[in-house]
Formats: C-alpha cells, sequence, structure tokens
C-alpha cells in the first residue's frame, strides 16, 4: 500500500479562506491586523489574497459573500503572540469586537473575538510554534 505521505502527494494546506461582506473593510483590518499586503496589485471585488511580506506565514484569502457568518462557526483563525493583551487590544481597536460570553475555561489561554465581518478568531497566549 505505500507509506502514508506517498498517498498524499504534495497535496497541502496553502491559504485559509474567510468569506467577508465587505472586501475593503476586511482588507483594511486583516492587512493590518496581521501587517500582510494584498498579493496582487488589481483589485478584485470578490477575492483577495493576503500574503506576508517576508513569507513566512500562511496566507490568508478574502472571498466576498452575501450571507452573514452562522453559528456554531464550523472553522476559525487561532492567532498565536507572546504579547496577548497587548494584541487583543490592538486588534479591538482595528474593528474587532472581543466576545466576553464566551463560555471560557478556568485559566484559558485564548480570547475570542470577531473581525468587522462577525466571524470568530482566537489570540493564544503562546509563542510562535
Amino acid at each position: 500500500m505505500g507509506d502514508k505521505r506517498d498517498l498524499v502527494g504534495d497535496l497541502h494546506l496553502a491559504t485559509i479562506v474567510v468569506n467577508v461582506q465587505d472586501m475593503e473593510r476586511a482588507v483594511r483590518f486583516w492587512t493590518a491586523a496581521l501587517g500582510y499586503q494584498r498579493r496582487e496589485t488589481d483589485w478584485d471585488t470578490q477575492f483577495q489574497m493576503l500574503v506576508d511580506p517576508d513569507g513566512r506565514y500562511l496566507p490568508v484569502s478574502l472571498q466576498l459573500t452575501d450571507s452573514a457568518p452562522r453559528e456554531p462557526v464550523r472553522l476559525h483563525l487561532d492567532l498565536y503572540t507572546d504579547a496577548q493583551a497587548e494584541q487583543v487590544e490592538r486588534l479591538v481597536e482595528l474593528g474587532a469586537t472581543r466576545i466576553d460570553d464566551w463560555p471560557y475555561p478556568d485559566n484559558a489561554d485564548f480570547v475570542v473575538l470577531r473581525d468587522p465581518d462577525g466571524n470568530e478568531f482566537c489570540v493564544i497566549g503562546h509563542a510562535q510554534l
């Protein structure tokens, strides 16, 4: 049958796609939040890929949709940092919303936020893996 890696071949995770209702607002928020830049110079109203200028981290793609996020969410982003409190405050200043009524476990190492389109993401208090 062969090694599992042989079966997988070159299949790999290349980008995360986030559905958004306002492309300009989403591009502003996520480029500021992550320090990313738009990959293409031409503006596409339906799809934008945001990339790390240093090429170290996975890209984030934004795709236009007509519908708001539904709950329970099936997928979310986890952002890691050594400066959790500072990053949470910075992201809130950029337009994220803190979800204070989340059922946090005792000693939670994460803070749940929503981007300006209502997509949930977490800021994890850990060093970069």
